[in-house]
């Protein structure tokens, strides 16, 4: 299966899963609760909280971002040295779900920082961007659990 020795795939996969904690927290806080806190906080109070949470984000999840696809991408090589060979199996077809919905979330991030830094974010994207990555990332994470069964 691994082209790296069981230490070696350990560490791998324990970087991957908390670089995915890591961003997948900050988008699941930013869906489930920054949102509802709109309708309870003022629109200058609410600019605040979300300019702080950005800032500080940008500060880390670059490197959270790069080890998560870094990671992702040692592991899928692990398994599939011949990526031709990954619809042959109920895991691979399910993996590469998985890339496909990560591609996606890669998009979003990428299109997010380049929007902030030419100033160009809106609400209304900001909120679409962080919809879709938090639907990728929903299934994502049942993909998953998912391929152990598989």
């Amino acid at each position: 299966m691994s082209a790296f020795s069981n230490e070696h795939y350990f560490i791998i996969q324990t970087i991957h899963l908390l670089a995915a904690m890591t961003f997948g927290g900050v988008v699941i806080f930013e869906v489930l609760i920054l949102e509802s806190l709109q309708k309870r906080l003022s629109k200058e109070v609410m600019m605040e909280i979300e300019s702080g949470i950005i800032r500080r984000a940008r500060q880390f999840m670059p490197v959270i971002v790069v080890l998560l696809y870094a990671t992702g991408i040692l592991m899928l090589r692990a398994h599939f040295p011949d990526l031709s060979t990954m619809p042959e199996s109920s895991f691979g077809r399910l993996l590469m779900v998985k890339v496909v919905l990560a591609g996606i979330v890669l998009v979003c991030f990428v299109s997010a920082m380049t929007l902030h830094v030419m100033d160009q974010m809106k609400p209304a994207i900001f909120k679409a961007i962080h919809l879709i990555v938090f639907t990728c990332i929903l299934g994502i994470v049942v993909l998953a659990k998912a391929m152990f069964y598989a």
